[in-house]
């Protein structure tokens, strides 16, 4: 009997801690700067439907597969900039997620591209915060330990992830202001400068 109150009070007690959560799979999404001139587009990382057939077929079955039922494609950006005669390429580079981000936000001046957490893994290893030059070169990458006002174990969190952040919006071209949030809904926004590489 004891036994059993001890196990309900256990699973009681982390189902308060922790949170269930669902992923659907990322989808390829436009980011735009303010003035609506310049977007990113993310594509997230695509594996052929045949993919797993190929890897688990034997040698002599592997021949009746194409390199596009063999080929992964990474997560990826593409900035374009807007124009009277359509959509003109700047850049095309591949991301450091796995997946695909979680969000992303474009510089005003397109001088800098942020993007936030891993897909299906929210706060957690050192994606969490990254971003790339105007010519989608990586800058810097950072794990929430870095850049989080609280500490780490106040954020709520789910089987897969940290809830850490409620918004973030580019103050100027340089300085991205970053909303965290903790489990008791308590509110603190930062200012990281990204020409200095650091919380202001």
């Amino acid at each position: 009997m004891r036994i059993t109150k001890l196990t309900i009070f256990c699973i009681l007690v982390l189902s308060f801690k922790t949170m269930a959560d669902s992923w659907p799979p990322p989808k390829t999404k436009d980011y735009y700067n303010d003035t609506k001139t310049y977007f990113v587009r993310i594509v997230p990382r695509t594996v052929p439907e045949k993919f797993w057939k190929w890897i688990n077929a034997k040698p002599k079955q592997k021949k009746h597969f194409s390199p596009a039922d063999t080929t992964i494609i990474p997560c990826h950006a593409i900035m374009y900039k807007r124009t009277k005669n359509g959509d003109s390429l700047v850049w095309k580079k591949n991301l450091i997620n796995q997946i695909a981000p979680v969000s992303a936000f474009v510089s005003n001046d397109v001088r800098y591209l942020v993007t936030f957490d891993n897909w299906h893994s929210m706060g957690y290893g050192v994606d969490v915060m990254v971003y790339y030059d105007n010519q989608g070169n990586l800058i810097k990458r950072h794990m929430l330990e870095d850049i989080s006002p609280f500490p780490i174990n106040t954020y709520s969190i789910s089987t897969s992830s940290i809830r850490w952040r409620c918004d973030s919006r580019f103050l100027d071209n340089n300085r991205l202001e970053i909303c965290f949030k903790d489990e008791k809904e308590t509110i603190l926004k930062k200012v990281y400068n990204l020409d200095d590489k650091r919380m202001e």
